[in-house]
């Protein structure tokens, strides 16, 4: 029992006689709590926080509440896009491009991700929770936003769906294959 206490006390003393920062870089190490927890306070970090819970609406009102003035017209955008009047064939590249620009302007890092089949049967349909398809397109192109391992579109709605769920829902008759792309 005492060589337990005594091994757990040494423990201790090594643990708390290194320096906490030993080994991070110069940039991390100076970060302090205080720090960190200012940037907290950003607006473009409590958008972000409304927006990843779905909540463009209540994005919009905290926006008017902080800063007394209207919300930027690219936040008014993102609104917009997840409308259920965009789930429909030839809208995807404009509601990528709002949701692409909402996300930059956040500080994110979002990826345009391109969907695409055979030019033969240029038709793709996305399985909506209702249990109905939609026509995504009749080109055999679609393109949607990637942020992390979520997608974004008209589809997924503002709350995004993971890839392999979206690529689940999205059907094509020969296959659909995706790839990253540098604009919608």
């Amino acid at each position: 029992m005492v060589r337990g206490w005594m091994l757990g006390l040494l423990l201790l003393v090594a643990v708390a006689g290194t320096p906490a920062r030993a080994g991070f870089p110069p940039s991390v190490a100076g970060l302090t709590q205080r720090s960190v927890l200012a940037g907290a306070d950003s607006l473009q970090l409590k958008l972000w926080a409304y927006l990843a819970r779905g909540d463009i609406a209540g994005a919009l009102v905290m926006y008017e509440a902080q800063t007394g003035q209207a919300p930027p017209a690219w936040l008014l955008e993102l609104q917009s896009a997840y409308v259920v009047a965009n789930q429909v064939a030839g809208r995807c590249q404009q509601v990528a491009r709002t949701i692409h620009t909402a996300f930059d302007k956040l500080g994110r890092a979002p990826e345009y991700i391109a969907f695409k089949t055979n030019q033969q049967h240029p038709y793709m349909v996305f399985d909506l929770g209702n249990g109905k398809q939609a026509s995504v397109t009749r080109n055999g192109y679609h393109v949607a936003v990637k942020l992390g391992d979520l997608i974004y579109d008209a589809y997924t709605g503002p709350l995004g769906m993971r890839l392999s769920d979206y690529l689940s829902r999205l059907h094509a008759k020969q296959g659909v294959i995706w790839e990253q792309v540098k604009t919608p």
